[in-house]
């Protein structure tokens, strides 16, 4: 039974040809220096100075204190909705000794 679907192997074959002729580099030296990403791949990148590493370190803890105090805050959460739904059958255990 004749199918109207393209056949999967010419499909693999032009998409091959597609991502070759997308990620193909440039033969001439003025495409590279005109395509932005050709230059910010090839450009060296500066050793941070002394000051930008601990204004980026500063930053990187700060952040990790940030996210240990919401995790704080969500586990006193949970512990006092645990509590919560506890104290109830407790006090009504304790009511039934009572009597």
């Amino acid at each position: 039974m004749p199918s109207d679907r393209p056949d999967p192997q010419e499909f693999l074959e032009m998409a091959q040809r597609m991502l070759r002729g997308l990620f193909d580099q440039p033969r001439g030296g003025d495409d590279a220096r005109d395509d932005p990403w050709a230059r910010a791949t090839q450009e060296r990148r500066r050793e941070p100075s002394p000051e930008e590493r601990r204004e980026n370190l500063t930053f990187a803890l700060a952040t990790r204190a940030v996210e240990a105090l919401e995790d704080l805050a969500l586990n006193v959460a949970a512990i006092r909705q645990r509590l919560e739904r506890t104290a109830p059958a407790e006090e009504t255990r304790d009511d039934a000794d009572r009597e």
